[in-house]
């Protein structure tokens, strides 16, 4: 819900989709911040603690929005603030997820797990964005008190979890430089891991562009915030749709056909978003994007789960988080200065044209056209 909110509200406070795209940097600033001590962070403290506590300061933040706005005081900068202490929390949070989600789950159903859980997160955002828009309309506030009640109901259900998020630790603790460092090195010596994750990362920045460019264009056209809420609901229709069907598909094909089928997917479907003008037309072209990168997910993540070991996982994970996410900040940025200098059509026409580059790039590395070498000898 607040993925939509915070650009409709910038946008309505300030009409700017310049200023809209900074606070979209500055809430996804955290992606390359903190993931590095994160990944250290969740590799040594109790895992489900940390989780709550994130849970607390982002329901405590999100509240804080509509509680500004009736006393009559929310401005630009607390907004910013709530956004980029939501991305902070959301660091840690998602890598203490990715680790206790190797260990609750036995080897055998990591596919299944995955694509269970890519199911619910797409479904939250098929119903998020629709919602988010819908609520906006009611009242401009109304979104973010919601999404605060959403965490809520998080914190809850974690209250109720008993069993452990990882393993017994039996190594002594070294300093936080020492453990990150660590991580790399695993990383780099993963030469297909590492190369789909800096592919994920360029993809992720130009997703940003294509968000933004259709909420800008849409509005352009004058159509509501319900509107852009459905239109943006493509999205979750199609993820849902790839994370139904994501482990059948881990378990059936390679994942480097996975990683080069979505890229040459998304090369030629992105290009159409800036220029097509069609609500349903756009929201197919959203769910068909979505519906690959739900099968990257779950690829990926059970690739992670067979090669990585448990004292490593959180490390790694904030490596490849790194570069996967950190380039949000940099896409809602240049989406917001594209948009600016050239209008949403050429913006949407130059993301089309980056993933263009980065399926050729990504299909000339031999290590991605043969696959990970740890599978291959299996």
């Amino acid at each position: 819900m607040s993925q939509i909110a915070y650009p409709l509200l910038v946008l309505v406070m300030t009409g700017s989709p310049g200023i809209a795209g900074l606070v979209g940097f500055i809430g996804t600033l955290p992606y390359i911040l903190f993931q590095l001590p994160a990944g250290a962070v969740m590799d040594r403290v109790n895992r489900r603690r940390l989780m709550i506590a994130c849970d607390i300061v982002r329901l405590v933040a999100l509240g804080s929005i509509p509680l500004a706005a009736w006393l009559g005081r929310l401005s630009i900068a607390q907004v910013t603030i709530v956004a980029f202490t939501e991305g902070t929390m959301f660091v840690f949070f998602r890598l203490g997820e990715v680790a206790a989600i190797r260990i609750v789950v036995p080897p055998e159903q990591h596919p299944a797990a995955l694509s269970q859980n890519e199911a619910r997160l797409r479904a939250a955002t098929l119903l998020g964005n629709p919602i988010g828009g819908l609520l906006f309309d009611a009242g401009r506030t109304v979104p973010f008190l919601a999404d605060a009640l959403t965490y809520l109901a998080s914190l809850v259900t974690l209250l109720l979890i008993r069993t452990p998020f990882e393993e017994t630790r039996t190594q002594q603790r070294r300093n936080v430089l020492s453990e990150i460092k660590e991580g790399i090195r695993w990383l780099w010596g993963q030469h297909y891991i590492l190369i789909v994750n800096l592919a994920a990362s360029a993809t992720n920045g130009l997703i940003q562009v294509v968000i933004l460019v259709v909420i800008v264009a849409e509005r352009e056209r004058g159509a509501s915030g319900t509107l852009i809420g459905l239109i943006l609901g493509g999205f979750g229709i199609g993820g849902l749709a790839g994370a139904l069907s994501g482990g059948r598909i881990a378990r059936r094909l390679r994942p480097n056909s996975v990683v080069l089928t979505t890229l040459w997917i998304w090369a030629t479907l992105t290009a159409a978003v800036g220029v097509v003008s069609s609500p349903i037309v756009l929201g197919a072209l959203l769910a068909s994007l979505a519906f690959m990168g739900a099968v990257w997910n779950i690829a990926t993540g059970t690739i992670y789960y067979r090669l990585v070991p448990d004292r490593l996982i959180a490390r790694v994970s904030s490596v490849g988080s790194l570069t996967a996410f950190g380039a949000l900040p940099l896409g809602s940025l240049a989406g917001g200065l594209l948009i600016q200098w050239f209008g949403p059509s050429m913006a949407g026409l130059i993301a089309g044209a980056g993933m263009l580059v980065i399926a050729l790039l990504t299909t000339a590395a031999p290590s991605v056209r043969h696959g990970p070498a740890a599978l291959a000898a299996e």
